[in-house]
């Protein structure tokens, strides 16, 4: 533009009229992936394009939003909510849709949808990339018009810098010593196993962190091996409580297992809660019933949620609780939870 030098300038001081908006590339995930303020709702399948696609919708409160409208100089916050497609058999993000809820008067617009088509995008030696190739918003004014804004990602670049980072060698001069793992029973990801607690909670005096017990109720079994059988003791922990007030209090609790008890030995179990069993594919002509996945928080750190609604406060989780899991790779960190 015939500038002399950088500046740092926001992108209104830039664009004086119509639509803008910023996210396309980061900030609407960020905001919906990876944070706890999203909660999510699996939706059932479709077909598209020759592939097979899940559908996911989301919520996010205006308590927990950080989503902005407004002209320039006068943003408000507003809830929003969306939907977002993904291939079924790779994961790979094709469209996601931000909708907010009903706007304040003084924008002088009622709604504003944004709505963004993922692909992936090959760059140099990083390999394939998912980006952005097409952005529409489209915002509702109270006057009955409306504003678009279209835009289409293509070419895009990567800029490179380049760092040397070294370190002396420890004062006493002598080499490190390496760490040796004690020896462990390895178990394979991919089996499925249930367990039920085997101690009650009381959230009157329970609280995260807290360590708790429960047993296998099935075998941890590889084809017709038994690795673990059932009734093994499985240590776990509670990562997060949450205790609802108001006319419908409810109880929300989140565990992780640890170890399990192998031959006398208490070993890491890693595992994730069993999602598959609880995706059941509809019959011919029957509308599939949505599942409530609830927020990040549980996807990220491999726990189970629970969710006790219209109960009196404090109250007793009672032994027994029974849930479905699915060992895992310990360095493999993908998202999965279960209710």
């Amino acid at each position: 533009m015939g500038e002399s030098q950088f500046e740092d300038r926001q992108l209104t001081d830039m664009v004086q009229e119509g639509a803008i908006s910023t996210g396309n590339f980061a900030a609407f995930l960020a905001m919906i992936f990876r944070s706890d303020d999203a909660s999510f709702t699996y939706d059932g399948d479709s077909s598209g394009h020759g592939r097979t696609l899940a559908e996911f919708s989301f919520q996010v409160s205006y308590s927990k939003s950080h989503y902005r409208f407004g002209t320039q100089g006068d943003t408000r916050a507003t809830a929003y909510s969306g939907t977002f497609l993904v291939d079924a058999n790779t994961g790979e993000l094709l469209r996601l849709v931000v909708r907010t809820s009903l706007l304040p008067a003084e924008t002088g617009a009622c709604y504003a949808d944004t709505t963004m088509d993922y692909a992936l995008v090959r760059l140099d030696d990083l390999g394939a990339l998912l980006l952005p190739t097409d952005s529409r918003l489209q915002i509702d004014n109270v006057d009955g018009s409306e504003s678009v804004n279209h835009t289409v990602f293509s070419a895009c670049h990567r800029f490179l810098g380049e760092s040397t980072i070294s370190f002396d060698s420890p004062p006493d001069g002598g080499a490190p010593v390496p760490h040796r793992p004690s020896r462990t029973i390895a178990i394979p990801q991919g089996l499925s196993f249930r367990i039920a607690l085997t101690q009650a909670m009381d959230t009157a005096t329970a609280a995260a962190g807290d360590p708790i017990t429960a047993k296998l109720t099935t075998p941890i079994r590889d084809r017709s091996k038994v690795l673990v059988p059932a009734g093994a003791a499985v240590a776990a922990r509670i990562v997060r409580m949450r205790q609802f007030y108001g006319l419908n209090p409810s109880v929300a609790i989140n565990i992780k297992l640890e170890t399990v008890e192998v031959a006398g030995q208490f070993v890491p179990l890693s595992a994730i809660p069993d999602i598959e069993g609880h995706f059941q594919k509809p019959t011919k002509g029957t509308l599939q019933r949505p599942l409530q996945l609830g927020t990040l928080s549980s996807l990220e750190d491999r726990s189970a949620a629970f969710v006790f609604p219209e109960v009196s406060l404090p109250y007793l989780i009672r032994s027994g609780l029974e849930s479905r899991w699915v060992t895992a790779n310990p360095a493999d960190d993908s998202p999965a939870t279960a209710k």
